[in-house]
């Protein structure tokens, strides 16, 4: 038999000594809790427009709501796609933003590099360079996990271009030992020999959407399934992943923390952190905190969300948003 219960999750903005607080409603079924927004009815999912631009070669897949000159490119994390902003996007549209939703190389229906290419991280902030122009000429960019770390550096590479800068959940990648990196070469050709000789991988929608609900618990059912749906296509009665297999591999050098630093300190714009207060972030508090204080960003912590506050949390951070980039309508 289960019970059903309703409350408030808290969030605050840390800034000085003041504090923003944010709510949420919280629905408890049995053990489980789901975490919904207090206004739902705004998050009704308004079907985006489809666009195709070309960058470095490879045709990118974006999604755009609303029209203007105040451009917001919001910015995926790993394995993941545009259509995760669906519940974030029409917020921002609907006080006067021209949004759009990037399909990174590789990624949902986005164009795969090809034979003999890999997805070196530098390549998102080239993608990024080619896309920000064909959009405007300033953008402010929200961007998660990955995502984050490649805003980071595009926007260290051409602060010119970017008005304002959201990071959540991503701030790079950790330190790394240079000792290690023979080794994680000899890691990379041996993945790369597997992705060569491995069959097309299948799954079951279901099997998909369990799949996911069990990494990522904050999950909801229906998002869950929205991900799946979106990131997966049919192939007979199964389902294959969109993303190039070739994101698998482990990558054989990042970039190493003292050459971000110098992207950093060139960064011109205001700079906004958002994490969860359920965060499972590799960075230590200590690399997380230096980083911040380094961009010189405000930082702002969602209580009742881990790593994806925008299918966790997706009204507080829409809140959150356009305090920072502010209403244009």
């Amino acid at each position: 038999m289960s019970f059903y219960h309703e409350g408030v999750v808290q969030c605050s903005e840390r800034r000085g000594h003041s504090s923003h607080i944010f709510g949420l409603r919280t629905v408890a079924i049995g053990a489980e809790t789901h975490y919904l927004p207090l206004d739902a009815e705004i998050f009704d999912m308004i079907a985006p427009r489809d666009r195709v631009l070309t960058a470095n070669r490879l045709r990118l897949h974006l999604l755009e709501w609303g029209e203007g000159d105040h451009v917001v490119l919001l910015l995926h994390g790993f394995l993941e796609h545009a259509h995760v902003w669906d519940w974030v996007a029409p917020r921002l549209a609907e006080v006067g933003h021209h949004v759009y939703a990037l399909d990174w190389r590789g990624h949902g229906d986005s164009e795969w590099v090809g034979n003999g290419g890999y997805y070196h991280f530098i390549d998102y902030v080239a993608d990024l360079a080619a896309v920000v122009p064909q959009l405007g000429e300033r953008v402010a960019l929200v961007a998660h996990s990955m995502g984050g770390g490649a805003a980071i550096l595009y926007a260290g590479s051409e602060p010119e271009r970017v008005k304002a800068l959201v990071c959540i959940e991503g701030l790079g990648v950790p330190q790394f030992d240079p000792e290690a990196t023979p080794e994680r070469v000899v890691t990379w050709l041996q993945d790369l020999h597997r992705v060569a000789q491995r069959p097309v991988v299948t799954v079951s929608f279901d099997a998909a959407v369990t799949r996911y609900r069990e990494r990522f618990p904050h999950f909801s059912e229906m998002v869950a399934r929205h991900i799946v749906e979106h990131g997966t296509r049919a192939v007979g009665d199964e389902r294959q992943w969109k993303f190039d297999p070739l994101h698998q591999t482990r990558a054989p050098q990042p970039m190493p923390v003292a050459h971000a630093r110098a992207f950093w300190r060139r960064i011109a714009c205001p700079v906004l952190y958002v994490e969860g207060a359920e965060s499972f972030l590799r960075l230590s508090p200590a690399d997380v905190t230096e980083r911040i204080e380094a961009l010189r960003a405000r930082r702002v912590t969602i209580a009742g969300s881990a790593h994806h506050p925008h299918l966790e949390q997706p009204e507080a951070l829409a809140e959150i948003l356009i305090d920072f980039l502010g209403h244009r309508d």
